[in-house]
């Protein structure tokens, strides 16, 4: 079953077309996605990507918890930058809790004392699922 929600921003002088709009995308439970649509002035059509991941992660922040902020940004067609700059860093931020909190993992030195790339891969993976957590705020501040 799919369901969608539309968000539009303010449509073009002289037309009924919105420069841009945000389109929600639930094929199944466990996958959504967002399909972000602007107007293209030279080719008269509307240009398409999709977000996923972090990416929409911030699009659903917006959209449920801060929809004024997410039609400025729709309404300034700036969306998309606004969203790509805050994933990129929010990347950052991961990597560089990452790295420190396998620098300050005694197992994982262990680990790979001992040779057990198994044990040093989990915990490493471990470490990196604990910094996206850490680093939400990044994602998510305003």
């Amino acid at each position: 079953m799919k369901k969608t929600k539309k968000i539009y921003s303010k449509t073009m002088a002289n037309s009924s077309l919105a420069m841009c709009y945000i389109e929600e995308c639930i094929n199944e439970p466990t996958e959504k996605r967002f399909i972000f649509y602007l107007w293209d002035r030279k080719n008269k059509w509307y240009n398409s990507r999709t977000l996923i991941m972090e990416e929409a992660l911030l699009i659903n922040q917006l959209m449920y918890n801060e929809p004024d902020v997410l039609q400025e940004l729709l309404d300034n067609r700036s969306l998309y930058l606004f969203v790509k700059r805050r994933a990129r860093a929010y990347q950052k931020a991961v990597d560089r809790q990452t790295e420190v909190l396998c620098k300050n993992d005694k197992e994982m030195g262990l680990a790979l004392l001992q040779g057990n790339t198994e044990r040093y891969i989990a915990l490493e993976k471990n470490n990196r699922l604990r910094a996206e957590e850490m680093s939400k705020l990044v994602l998510y501040s305003a």
